[in-house]
């Protein structure tokens, strides 16, 4: 059985290469097998790389104790929800995270 990052791999190289039918073909292929055994994914520009990017432990925080070991997809896509509630109750603390992140 192919893991996820075995299927992931296979879909960027597929995905930077689809030069022909067949090639297609399997990127559909692999698409749906990985959908059915990890969920939807929805296709990511080349440039980017599939790579599971596990976080470390680099703070002393409960915050980050918490995602140490996890898959930073993960972390980030339920960062991303916060931020959204953030942003619905608290718009001024919303924008100065965002500035503090942009600089």
């Amino acid at each position: 059985m192919l893991t996820k990052l075995q299927l992931l791999d296979a879909i960027d190289d597929l995905e930077k290469s689809c030069a022909t039918y067949q090639d297609c073909e399997k990127l559909a292929t692999f698409y749906t097998i990985y959908n059915q055994l990890y969920g939807s994914i929805a296709p990511v520009p080349s440039v980017e790389s599939n790579k599971e990017i596990i976080i470390s432990d680099n703070g002393g925080s409960e915050f980050l104790r918490a995602v140490a070991g996890k898959d930073a997809e993960y972390v980030w896509q339920i960062m991303d929800e916060v931020m959204d509630t953030i942003k619905a109750f608290q718009p001024r603390l919303y924008d100065a995270t965002l500035q503090k992140l942009t600089g």
